[in-house]
């Protein structure tokens, strides 16, 4: 009876992830697309996704290469991201560091989809590129940084320490 009581439990926390997640795989991978995780003893485990695109294959995450895990994985923290917010007035942000470099231009397009939907959700979604025009499309500001920050006139401060007093930095 414990046991039974506990995989509820673990379900009612399951499923409104696994929801989430799906809506946001369905951006990427077509309408029908669905997930399969467990959760036990408070970890995730077999995480599988089924594609009605394809047959209704299901693959376990292992299986997919790895442009597929990269999409799934930012899928998960988004729908993560969605459950917590609810306790933070519905809005978090999610930053992506060059999450998507595995992804080709057709997969690229369909990314936008999803992150547009995080966004339309109430994330801030920061994506981190070093190829921004991949995200041109996306409707939302860019800020480019400069090759060299200290180009701009603003003198690197250790260098300039080293040319008026002789240290060579260390003391």
């Amino acid at each position: 009876l414990f046991s039974e009581k506990k995989r509820e439990v673990e379900s009612q926390f399951v499923a409104p992830l696994t929801n989430r997640v799906g809506g946001y795989l369905e951006r990427l991978y077509g309408e029908g697309t669905t997930v399969g995780v467990e959760y036990e003893g408070g970890r995730f485990s077999r995480l599988s996704l089924t594609r009605q695109g394809v047959g209704n294959a299901t693959f376990e995450f292992s299986q997919l290469s790895g442009g597929a895990k990269e999409q799934v994985a930012a899928a998960f923290r988004l729908a993560m991201a969605e459950v917590l917010a609810e306790d933070r007035d519905g809005t978090l942000p999610v930053v992506f560091d060059d999450a998507f470099v595995n992804s080709d231009t057709d997969r690229q397009r369909a990314l936008q989809r999803l992150l547009d939907l995080a966004a339309s959700r109430g994330l801030q979604v920061i994506v981190l590129a070093c190829r921004p025009e991949s995200y041109a499309t996306l409707g939302a500001a860019t800020v480019t940084l400069p090759d060299n920050p200290f180009a701009a006139g603003e003198p690197d401060q250790l260098n300039e320490r080293e040319k008026t007093d002789g240290s060579d930095g260390d003391g």
